[in-house]
């Protein structure tokens, strides 16, 4: 959209310019206008046909990535009248591996935190999302790893990749409840304590996150504005959570990001 967005301006200057130079009749500013705003659309429509292919058979650790999805995830957040703001982000290591633990209560939820955490990272989604293009191809540009939910054996298997994938340097982001189970609260629900494995079997550091306001995002009408806040918060070091199970660590990660949420709901 950004590349649009120059090559329409740099066609209404030509054409402002070709105007005055050779006293063109009006109807040329409209051509010249309409001409650059096709071109525009057209180039857009090959840069990122040919960025999400090409991206998914390169590696994840771009910054080039990195930036071209944060500008876009940005222009989203604009065009759907969402501000998003933060908290803590100072707590999210810039050269160690992770797992972000949060609420989901939008399908805006990654690309929430995705927008304000200023390094490479990618997520565990659910199977479904790699049965279409161009879903598929944005995937695997960054890193993202499929979890089936409806095959426990295969859950095991993909679960391995991920854990191998954050050791070898890639942070992750998971929401432990499974998927959106209930938009009427903020609150995270619906304990998943295996989802805990995948930070602790990769010996990573735990960030708890909690999403608040994202619930009201599958509501709003289309001028309506609406504000994300997430707090970021200290991460729990292996040391500090080497002697619990996955449902004690699980259930404290869970009452940390609900005290923050209604801590939040109280202001």
């Amino acid at each position: 959209m950004l590349f649009l967005m120059m090559l329409t301006i740099v066609w209404i200057g030509v054409s402002l310019g070709l105007t005055i130079l050779t006293h063109m009749y009006e109807w040329w500013i409209a051509l010249w206008v309409v001409s650059g705003l096709l071109s525009g659309i057209i180039f857009d429509i090959l840069f990122v046909f040919i960025f999400i292919e090409i991206g998914s058979r390169t590696t994840p650790k771009s910054k080039f990535k990195v930036f071209v999805l944060k500008s876009a995830l940005e222009l989203v957040f604009w065009y759907n009248h969402t501000k998003v703001t933060c908290e803590g982000v100072e707590n999210v290591p810039y050269n160690t591996p992770f797992v972000m633990y949060c609420n989901h209560k939008s399908m805006l939820d990654p690309a929430a935190i995705y927008v304000k955490i200023n390094r490479i990272v990618s997520a565990i989604g659910k199977k479904s999302l790699w049965g279409f293009w161009p879903m598929n191809r944005i995937c695997e540009c960054f890193g993202a790893l499929p979890m089936d939910r409806d095959n426990d054996r295969q859950a095991v298997k993909d679960m391995l990749v991920a854990i191998k994938a954050v050791k070898e340097g890639m942070p992750m982001i998971i929401f432990p409840e499974g998927g959106i189970k209930n938009r009427d609260v903020e609150e995270m629900v619906n304990l998943r304590a295996g989802a805990y494995k995948l930070a602790m079997k990769a010996e990573a550091p735990i960030i708890p996150v909690a999403i608040m306001g994202s619930s009201e995002i599958a509501k709003k009408k289309r001028f309506e504005k609406k504000h994300i806040h997430i707090i970021f918060h200290k991460p729990i070091t292996k040391e500090e959570y080497k002697d619990k199970n996955t449902t004690e660590v699980g259930t404290y990660v869970e009452e940390l990001i609900n005290e923050d949420i209604r801590k939040y709901e109280e202001r």
